[in-house]
């Protein structure tokens, strides 16, 4: 009975035994299920962001051009408005740029006055008043993009269309331009993605109109899809994921979606959830059939053995118990029975072996124990000392610097990346590698899984942009590799290298590149159609109108060489190459030379100015032409960007370093939001503002970099509506005043 019971109690184990590895197996393939599903929601939200940029992207560059179009017509006068002087302009743009059906001038009363070629000519004098696009833009004053419609000016097939304002002297509205996308080259731009079995794209422009759909027929009906429910959430929530049964579906489906703010369309990816649910299902019904098969061997096999094994395994527990107590004679023939495996009497031989070793080892051991310590003991302050040389060196590097050990714990970090990261020595020591890389993911705005690329490669890169607690950007370059040494892995080492400065010196180029493209081109239109009149040889023109040309041009060329000017500068502050000449100089001084260097437009001369410079007031030591460049932007930013009578009053105010200069106006403000981020180059708080107004977004960022190489600041105080405040602090002239 006492066999039957131990041989029931070894088939139980052999059973517990083997189902624990198998449902460790079958829980881990469940997690790798789980785990590939959320990855494939993930890649599904990121091809739809992808997705939401390339529309934007794509939509971007042909309404800029339509801009820069609209803008050329508005700098030319009456002379270069006729018909045949805007058709030029219209195939310029037809032949630069691809994707447009026809591209035509609209006027003030919304009729065609002029297309891009004479294949349309027949348009001439159309009436689309009625259309959406025309109420939009000339209520609207802007940049709008139409939704889906259909008409003769889109050759009667479905259509978007970019409408852009157009204007004559005086800012008065006259008209606008009008081009009309196709629809191909935004399906062809959709489609190129591989979005996954049973998944499919949908693009719907602002009114919930279908500018792409699998299904054809809906966009080429026009349907109205603004009630499905999917688009109702991506208006509320901008972008997002659920579950939704649509209209035009007979099952439930999965979707990411996201809004395009610039132009308020929607775009979303929709995947099957029957076939998200496919693979999951069928793994887990292949674990548990696995399951139960491997638990019915195992119980077959387990009981053979133990009925097998039992009767030995009590004799070896007999003489076991024997040498427990110390007695080391040979075992005889009856400790393991006849017919035992062989495996078990060569067992009972290795613990006779065994006994007698113990009595010869242990003296050998406790001498071999004494030698080790000591050993141990000069091994030890060795490896101190190299441990002590090595931190040395690794604390006195620049890049931040941490060790992973085999068990993903961090063995050892560096000040540097403590300080990078905001995270306390500590705290830092405690971690472990998931952990590390959730609070290293908390100060990345964007791209996080990629920092799990790191942990799958023994060597990688990786670029990543990081926010500081104080919300400035660090640009890093990580680099991953693997600590082995003859073979053996012991952990992973990571190295962070802040790139900071060298992204900002080539994102400075890209800026100059994209700035001179778009600056340059209105300004170098203007000349070459100001010159080509002129070269004219069929035409007589009036000294008056000749004298009038050669003004633009002149103007335009002092405008170029007044960027080109503000580029050297910032160029200059930003390599540290800004030199000044500092001398004694008196404010009242200053400020009359910069008055006298404003432009000498009509907005300038009715531009009134109250300075109140007391008596009192030191010198300060400066250099003269450039406090004057600082001043003269001031003045020009307070006149062009104010809607009323300017006014602006200048006071002063020293205490024992500084002179504090305040340039205050009556302008249109700056909002808190946009004050600390107006002495950034190439910043500008309204961009359509900037674009009426003219400007680069240097200005402010060059007087900054003049105060700073004067050893002063420059600061603003200000509310939207009710002007701004300026302060100019100066170092005062420390020597004795003549």
């Amino acid at each position: 009975m006492k066999h039957y019971s131990m041989r029931s109690h070894l088939t139980i184990t052999f059973a517990i035994m083997a189902m624990i590895p198998i449902l460790i197996l079958g829980s881990f393939q469940v997690s790798q299920i789980i785990h590939i599903t959320q990855e494939s929601n993930q890649n599904q939200r990121q091809t739809t962001y992808r997705l939401g940029d390339a529309v934007q992207d794509y939509m971007y560059y042909h309404r800029n051009a339509v801009e820069t179009l609209a803008a050329t017509i508005t700098a030319s006068d009456a002379t270069f408005r006729t018909r045949e002087s805007l058709t030029l302009k219209l195939q310029s743009l037809q032949e630069n740029l691809a994707g447009f059906t026809g591209i035509y001038v609209v006027d003030q009363n919304g009729i065609i006055k002029a297309t891009h070629t004479a294949a349309n000519a027949s348009l001439i004098g159309a009436d689309v008043k009625e259309r959406d696009y025309t109420k939009r833009v000339q209520t609207a004053q802007k940049t709008i993009i139409s939704s889906l419609f259909r008409g003769p000016e889109s050759l009667n097939e479905s259509a978007v269309a970019i409408a852009v304002p157009v204007y004559k002297g005086n800012r008065q509205a006259d008209g606008f331009v009008l081009a009309v996308l196709e629809l191909a080259p935004i399906k062809e731009l959709v489609t190129k993605y591989d979005y996954g079995k049973e998944a499919y794209p949908v693009v719907l422009d602002h009114a919930g109109k279908p500018i792409y759909h699998p299904n054809a027929a809906l966009t080429e009906s026009m349907a109205d899809l603004s009630q499905e429910p999917v688009a109702v959430d991506a208006r509320a929530q901008r972008q997002g994921e659920g579950t939704y049964q649509l209209s035009t579906s007979t099952h439930k489906e999965l979707i990411t979606y996201k809004t395009i703010p610039e132009i308020d369309w929607i775009v979303w990816v929709s995947k099957s959830k029957a076939a998200v649910n496919a693979a999951f299902i069928e793994s887990l019904r292949i674990t548990i059939l696995l399951l139960v098969f491997t638990l019915i061997l195992t119980v077959l096999l387990g009981s053979f053995l133990a009925k097998r094994l039992n009767g030995t395994i009590h004799a070896l527990v007999g003489y076991t118990q024997r040498l427990a107590g110390g007695t080391f004679a040979k075992p005889d023939n009856k400790v393991v029975p006849q017919g035992s495996p062989l495996e078990l009497q060569l067992l009972a031989d290795h613990f006779f072996r065994m006994a007698e070793q113990i009595k010869e080892n242990q003296g050998a051991l406790l001498q071999l124990n004494s030698e080790l310590e000591n050993r141990v003991e000069e091994r030890t302050q060795r490896l101190q000392d190299e441990h002590a040389t090595l931190n040395a060196v690794l604390e006195s590097m620049s890049d931040a610097i941490v060790l992973i050990d085999v068990k993903h714990n961090v063995v050892y970090a560096n000040h540097r990346m403590a300080e990078i990261f905001a995270i306390p020595m500590s705290e830092l020591g405690a971690m472990n590698e998931a952990a590390l890389f959730e609070r290293i993911a908390l100060l990345l705005p964007e791209r996080q899984d990629e920092l799990q690329m790191l942990t799958a490669e023994p060597r990688v890169q990786g670029a990543f942009t990081v926010k500081s607690e104080h919300g400035k950007e660090r640009f890093m370059m990580v680099s991953a590799f693997q600590v082995a040494r003859e073979g053996r892995v012991f952990g992973r080492g990571y190295v962070w290298r802040d790139m900071t400065k060298e992204h900002e010196i080539d994102a400075l180029k890209n800026d100059l590149i994209s700035l001179a493209s778009h600056e340059f081109k209105t300004p170098i239109t203007s000349i070459r159609g100001g010159v080509e009149t002129l070269l004219r040889v069929d035409a007589q023109w009036e000294e008056s109108f000749k004298q009038e040309l050669l003004e633009g041009i002149h103007e335009d060329i002092g405008r170029i060489q007044d960027l080109i000017d503000e580029w050297l500068d910032i160029s200059k502050i930003e390599s540290g190459a800004m030199r000044i000449n500092p001398q004694p100089l008196r404010l009242e001084a200053v400020v009359e030379s910069a008055k006298r260097r404003l432009p000498q437009q009509a907005n300038y001369e009715h531009t009134q100015f109250e300075v109140h410079l007391e008596g009192g007031i030191p010198l300060v030591y400066a250099d003269k032409l450039r406090m004057e460049q600082v001043l003269v932007n001031l003045f020009t930013n307070a006149v062009r960007y104010n809607v009323q009578h300017p006014i602006i009053r200048i006071t002063a105010k020293a205490d024992e370093r500084y002179v504090h200069l305040e340039v205050q106006d009556n302008g249109i403000g700056i909002s808190a939001e946009h004050a600390d981020k107006i002495f950034d180059r190439f910043y500008r708080v309204d961009v359509s503002s900037s674009r009426q107004t003219g400007g680069t977004g240097l200005g402010l960022a060059i007087c900054k970099g003049i105060m700073q190489a004067h050893g002063g600041e420059i600061r603003v105080a200000s509310k939207l509506g009710e002007g701004s405040t300026f302060i100019l602090s100066i170092p005062r002239f420390q020597g004795k005043e003549s």
